[in-house]
């Protein structure tokens, strides 16, 4: 388990480093067609993705994982607060087309960064996550558990 830990830390150092590296392509019209399973989606949202490093356990913006002093320190420095995903209210983006290119290429001045480990697919399931959290949200920012 610890190494799991360490070796999903490693990645989010490097993809820190890396960011201002790459270059994206945008979504083609293939993800439109593309169906996501959210079952999926939330596992990569807890686990590959990295997505509750900074969202939260499940999209639960007050239930975060336990992380190494120094990852946390990373995460600290980001620029601005992540957005709690289950309140509907607080979201700006509005569609998933402009959801799959925040994932794909970050959000400049956010601290959200370009997700390097993801695939259209993966994107995509994600998203089908995501707007389950959206329409389960009973109490935005409340730790259901």
């Amino acid at each position: 388990m610890r190494t799991r830990v360490l070796f999903s830390e490693m990645a989010l150092a490097l993809l820190l480093l890396s960011a201002p590296n790459i270059s994206w392509a945008e979504p083609t019209d293939k993800n439109a067609t593309m169906k996501g399973d959210a079952a999926q989606g939330k596992a990569l949202f807890n686990g590959k993705g990295i997505c509750h490093y900074c969202h939260g356990l499940d999209g639960v913006i007050d239930r975060k994982p336990s992380l190494t002093p120094d990852t946390a320190a990373v995460i600290a420095r980001l620029a601005a607060a992540p957005p709690d995903l289950r309140n509907r209210a607080t979201l700006k983006l509005k569609d998933n087309k402009a959801r799959f290119r925040v994932i794909r290429e970050g959000h400049p001045g956010s601290g959200m960064l370009p997700d390097t480990t993801l695939n259209d697919q993966d994107i995509t399931d994600v998203l089908a996550y995501l707007a389950t959290l959206r329409q389960s949200a009973a109490s935005p920012g409340k730790n259901p558990y």
